[in-house]
């Protein structure tokens, strides 16, 4: 059986983690930045499995745990090292022109 996670459900994984690590209620990652991610979780979704969208959320939860505030390009550019660590291409591998 396959597991399906929508990108909210995503966002909903991060703003728990967050939550849990630093023991308190962060309004930032509550509200605007955990959805400013969305497009970051879907893309991860569409490209890897659950594993990776863990990954992801495992990773950003740290960074905001270790104080700083990634932004959208950078959670993009771990997004994008988890789904490379795996040996998947970031394309489908098409014309590139």
């Amino acid at each position: 059986m396959m597991i399906i996670m929508h990108p909210s459900d995503a966002t909903r994984q991060l703003r728990y983690a967050v939550t849990t690590q630093t023991d308190q209620y962060d309004y930032a990652i509550s509200h605007w930045e955990a959805n400013a991610y969305e497009d970051v979780f879907a893309d991860v979704i569409d490209s890897g499995d659950l594993s990776d969208v863990m990954s992801v959320v495992k990773r950003l939860s740290a960074e905001f745990d270790n104080g700083t505030r990634p932004s959208v390009a950078e959670a993009r550019e771990l997004a994008d090292s988890v789904l490379t660590a795996g040996g998947r291409p970031l394309t489908d591998g098409g014309d590139t022109n």
